[in-house]
């Protein structure tokens, strides 16, 4: 279920504030975030799948959220159990950073956390498939796969460009606490 948590007490605990998807969509839009979340039809992949293979399987979902959009590259990011560089990959989405050009994404396999930052609240998007967002250029954000440790994503590059660093923090893994609706995870927690 996808969930929105936000910092209740600037001592990294953020508590869950939403789970309706409109209301996700009306909060996040506060902070320049665009959140939706689209039908996917039900496809398998294996490891060795091709972008394309993956990208055609979702056209239509894709072609509405492009509709908007000027010029649109896109490619799939994805991470396995079993991807050589997955301990790396996982360590890097974990680093705070932000870009200077619009970074948006459909979650089309897996789920995880997008924790985004403005300059006095945090908030954290417990993702799943079908789950889109588009973070606003500057924005400083950072991402935490779930427990399988496994994800894939469309992204989108308006104007055909891939957004460029124009910050990087630290590593933030362990440093929030996400409570309410059963769940509990503690700072410090293996993630």
């Amino acid at each position: 279920m996808t969930q929105l948590y936000r910092d209740i007490d600037h001592a990294y605990r953020l508590r869950l504030c939403d789970t309706e998807r409109s209301c996700i969509g009306a909060r996040l839009a506060g902070i320049g975030v665009h959140y939706d979340h689209v039908p996917l039809p039900a496809v398998v992949f294996d490891e060795e799948s091709r972008p394309d293979e993956i990208i055609g399987s979702y056209i239509e979902p894709l072609d509405r959220l492009m509709a908007s959009m000027p010029r649109v590259a896109l490619d799939v990011a994805s991470v396995s159990i079993s991807h050589p560089r997955r301990e790396t990959i996982e360590r890097e989405l974990m680093v705070e950073h932000a870009h200077d050009a619009v970074e948006s994404q459909v979650m089309v396999h897996g789920a995880g956390v997008l924790f985004m930052r403005t300059a006095d609240t945090v908030f954290a998007l417990s993702c799943e498939p079908g789950d889109y967002v588009r973070v606003p250029p500057g924005l400083r954000h950072w991402f935490r796969m779930d427990s399988s440790r496994s994800f894939r994503t469309i992204r989108f590059f308006e104007n055909e460009a891939r957004p460029r660093l124009s910050h990087r923090g630290e590593d933030m893994r362990g440093l929030f606490e996400l409570v309410g609706d059963g769940l509990r995870e503690t700072p410090g927690q293996s993630i």
